[in-house]
């Protein structure tokens, strides 16, 4: 734990104190929150060199979590597979697929903001994905795991029936 604490406060700390030190020109960025890539557009110098230390630190501080994150999904499928009916493994690969939907949700729109060339993508873009990571993957979180729930599924269809009925009605 204590070396993933390391990696992770080293790849903010190295890439915020190399952006201390940029003169900028223009004083709004265009996003929703201070990111390293908006702040680098806004640069008077040349930021590749900036840009090519931050990729390094976050490639490999990404590349260790990933490695981590299939080592770990890797023990649970394992583990999974070792119960002993396949009604117990239907129920735990039911109750693992709500997590592995908003880990895959949260991951590859991050992906997408921030690995590959940003200029290839059309203006604003990053900034509409960037909502997905930042708002909608912690807003659906609880809706996706909540939506388990039998009497919640239950519940939505009267609703749902209901709403219905009302809107017939009218």
């Amino acid at each position: 734990a204590g070396t993933t604490w390391v990696a992770g406060f080293s790849a903010a700390l190295v890439p915020a104190s190399l952006t201390v030190t940029l003169p900028f020109c223009l004083k709004e960025v265009a996003h929703y929150f201070c990111d390293l890539a908006p702040l680098m557009r806004l640069a008077c110098v040349d930021t590749s060199w900036h840009t090519q230390v931050h990729g390094a630190i976050i490639g490999v501080a990404t590349g260790c979590n990933f490695v981590l994150i299939l080592g770990l999904y890797g023990g649970i499928l394992r583990a999974v597979l070792e119960l002993p009916s396949a009604a117990s493994r239907a129920k735990a690969f039911s109750t693992c697929s709500s997590h592995i939907t908003v880990v895959a949700l949260f991951y590859a729109s991050a992906f997408t903001v921030y690995v590959g060339p940003p200029r290839s993508r059309p203006e604003g873009t990053d900034k509409h994905i960037a909502l997905v990571y930042a708002l909608l993957t912690p807003f659906l979180n609880p809706i996706i795991y909540t939506l388990r729930n039998r009497e919640v599924k239950e519940a939505m269809k009267r609703i749902t029936v209901r709403i219905r009925t009302i809107l017939k009605e009218c």
